[in-house]
C-alpha cells in the first residue's frame, strides 16, 4: 500500500465507523417513535426508510472496512470476487429505499384523504343526528295533534249529555224536582268539560315555541351542505347562489329544512352522473323564495299532474307521502309550492313563503 494513500485510507475506516455508529441510532429512534403509534404512517414510512439506510450504511461500511483489510494483506483478487456481490447488495438497498419511498408517498396522500372524508363523514352524522332530531319533533307534534282530536272527541261526549238533559227539563210545577236532578247533572258534565278544556289549554301552551324568524339563506345552505357529500358520490354538481342581504320569513326552521332536503334528495335521485342541481334564493314582493332547478330527466306530464297526490308514486317502495307532507308544510307557513317541468328538460321547484318585512325590522 503507497504509503500517499494512508491518510485517506484511515479517513475513509474513520468515516465507515462513524456511519455505522449514526444508522445504528437512527434506527433506535425510528424503532422508538413507531412503537409510540404503530397505526401512524408518517411514522411506519420513516421506520422503513431508516431501515433501508441503515441496511445501505451497514453493507457500505462492511465492505470498505472489508476492502481495506484484503487490501492489507495482499488478498486484491478476493476482493475483486466478491466485489460485485457487495454492490449488488447496496444497489438492492437504493432499490428499496426508492420503493418504500414512493408507496408511502401514495399511502400518505391515501391517508390524507381518509382523514378529511372521516371528518366530512363525522360532520354529516353530526348534521343527519339533528335533522332526525327534526324529525322527531315533527313526529310529536303530529301526535299532539293526534292528542286534539282525542280531546274533542271527548268533549263531544259531556256536549251531547247536556243536550238530552236539557231537552228533557220542564217548567212545570211538579218537574222542579226533576229539574233540580237534570241541573245537577248539567252541572256535573260543566265540570268534566271545564277539566278537558283546561288540558286543553295545557297542551296549546308552548305549541308555537317552535315558530320564530328563520333565515332563508342560512337554512338552505345547511341544506346544501347536508346532501353535497351524497351529490359528490354520484357525480352531480350543486350550485348554491344565496340572495342578496337578509331573506327572512317567519316559520318553524325544523320543518321548513325537512321539506326542503326532501325536495332537494328527490332532485339528486333524478340526475346522473355529470348533471347540475342549482339553487336560488330570493326576494319576491310577497316575500321569500327558494328555487331549485335540475338538469335531470324531467317529470312526465301525466305524473306531473298527480305529483302531489297522496301515496301516489312511481318509485318502487315509495309511500307517495313525500311531496304531499312537504306541500302540507308549506301551506302551514302560508306558503306555496310549485312544479314545473318537461320530459327530457329538467324540473323547477318553487316555494314562497310570506315575511312581514316591517316586523322583521322592529
Amino acid at each position: 500500500m503507497s504509503l500517499s494513500l494512508l491518510p485517506l485510507t484511515l479517513f475513509d475506516i474513520a468515516g465507515c465507523l462513524a456511519m455505522l455508529l449514526l444508522s445504528i441510532l437512527c434506527i433506535k429512534q425510528a424503532i422508538k417513535l413507531y412503537h409510540r403509534d404503530p397505526e401512524n404512517a408518517l411514522y411506519t414510512y420513516i421506520l422503513w426508510l431508516i431501515a433501508a439506510l441503515f441496511s445501505f450504511c451497514l453493507l457500505r461500511s462492511i465492505g470498505h472496512l472489508v476492502k481495506h483489510y484484503l487490501f492489507f494483506l495482499g488478498h486484491t483478487d478476493v476482493w475483486a470476487t466478491i466485489s460485485p456481490y457487495n454492490g449488488s447488495l447496496i444497489t438492492v438497498t437504493f432499490v428499496v429505499i426508492f420503493a418504500s419511498t414512493l408507496f408511502f408517498r401514495n399511502m400518505l396522500l391515501i391517508m390524507h384523504r381518509m382523514r378529511s372524508d372521516r371528518q366530512r363523514i363525522k360532520q354529516t352524522s353530526s348534521q343527519l343526528l339533528e335533522l332526525n332530531r327534526d324529525i322527531e319533533s315533527v313526529v310529536r307534534d303530529r301526535t299532539k295533534a293526534e292528542f286534539t282530536l282525542q280531546l274533542a272527541h271527548e268533549i263531544r261526549n259531556p256536549v251531547m249529555v247536556i243536550s238530552g238533559l236539557l231537552r228533557r227539563m220542564s217548567c212545570s210545577e211538579q218537574a222542579k224536582e226533576k229539574n233540580q236532578q237534570y241541573r245537577e247533572a248539567v252541572l256535573e258534565q260543566t265540570k268534566k268539560l271545564e277539566a278537558i278544556v283546561r288540558r286543553f289549554e295545557e297542551f296549546q301552551i308552548g305549541e308555537d315555541e317552535h315558530f320564530g324568524v328563520v333565515e332563508i339563506n342560512a337554512l338552505t345552505r345547511d341544506g346544501v351542505e347536508i346532501i353535497r357529500l351524497e351529490a359528490e358520490k354520484k357525480g352531480v354538481e350543486l350550485t348554491f347562489l344565496p340572495g342578496e342581504g337578509r331573506l327572512l320569513c317567519r316559520g318553524d326552521s325544523r320543518y321548513l329544512k325537512v321539506a326542503l332536503l326532501h325536495i332537494l334528495r328527490n332532485a339528486l335521485e333524478a340526475c346522473g352522473q355529470e348533471n347540475h342541481i342549482q339553487i336560488t334564493t330570493y326576494q319576491v314582493p310577497t316575500g321569500v323564495a327558494i328555487r331549485i332547478y335540475d338538469d335531470g330527466p324531467g317529470i312526465a306530464p301525466k305524473v306531473l299532474e298527480h305529483i302531489f297526490e297522496p301515496f301516489y308514486s312511481t318509485k318502487d317502495g315509495s309511500t307517495g307521502l313525500g311531496l304531499p307532507y312537504v306541500r302540507q308544510i308549506i301551506r302551514e307557513h302560508r306558503g306555496d309550492i310549485q312544479i314545473t317541468s318537461l320530459a327530457g328538460h329538467g324540473c323547477t321547484v318553487e316555494i314562497i313563503l310570506p315575511s312581514h318585512l316591517q316586523e322583521f325590522e322592529k
